[in-house]
């Protein structure tokens, strides 16, 4: 135990080794945010730089060991540079995994929003970064994206996605990288006519499972409003009120399209 509460992981991946330990990598949060601070759940915020070093916690990658035959864990930090939002190539999950990807803040071990991409090739421990030329442009979470016609055995024969938001215009995009080449930058930016407000988490579909309509969308996004809202409810116990903060009466016009 290092003095640094482990209760705040990003969990990335696990695999087993051969003689039984397990490994799995983790974005680990110190600790260090001001809880005085915390609290504001408005958007934007934080709107400076000392805000938002006051509000957010120092994060960095560690890989922990777990020898059940030694009965004991150990634990490494990778790097020490500002992370948010770790992941692999899905195809690895759960598997051994030469590389991560995350969302670095631009000031190095300093605490700062994220703003760029980086890659981490663990066989080789080197690392590669790219961040937007304007200082006021901040990449989200990075997502991986399998190419068509590219074996599933070259880890990095994909892409990686984000989305940029642009604080002095306020709008966002979409950016693609080359997996293999994150240092180049993207290969392709895709504006959005709609802001995605910075830090909002995401995921890539390749299948229809992702095709909603816009009814869906808006069926969906009224469903988490009404979650949100409900939110002071969710230990009350009535007749007609379910674990989802939803009276059933509601459930068919949410879940029309579910059930």
């Amino acid at each position: 135990y290092d003095g640094i509460p482990d209760a705040n992981l990003q969990f990335i991946n696990a695999y087993e080794e051969e003689d039984d330990t397990i490994i799995f990598d983790a974005i680990r949060s110190d600790g260090t945010q001001s809880s005085s601070s915390s609290s504001n759940t408005q958007w934007p915020w934080a709107s400076s730089l000392s805000n938002y070093q006051s509000m957010a916690s120092k994060k960095s990658l560690w890989r922990y060991k777990v020898h059940p035959q030694k009965g004991f864990i150990s634990k490494d930090c990778i790097s020490n540079d500002n992370l948010y939002f770790g992941i692999v190539n899905s195809k690895t999950s759960g598997q051994k995994h030469r590389y991560v990807y995350a969302a670095v803040g631009a000031m190095g071990e300093v605490v700062a929003p994220p703003q760029g991409i980086t890659k981490f090739d663990l066989a080789s421990n080197t690392q590669e970064s790219w961040f937007p030329e304007e200082g006021y442009e901040f990449c989200g979470e990075p997502m991986y994206a399998p190419r068509r016609g590219v074996d599933d055995d070259v880890e990095d024969g994909g892409y990686i996605l984000s989305t940029l938001f642009n604080g002095n215009e306020e709008r966002s995009e979409i950016v693609v990288l080359k997996a293999s080449d994150v240092a180049s930058g993207p290969i392709a930016r895709v504006p959005l006519d709609v802001v995605v407000p910075h830090g909002h988490h995401g995921c890539f579909a390749s299948t229809d499972d992702a095709n909603w309509t816009y009814e869906q969308i808006e069926r969906r996004a009224k469903l988490a409003d009404k979650m949100e809202t409900r939110g002071s409810m969710w230990n009350e116990v009535k007749s007609d009120f379910s674990g989802l903060g939803l009276r059933f009466d509601d459930m068919e016009e949410y879940f029309g399209d579910l059930m």
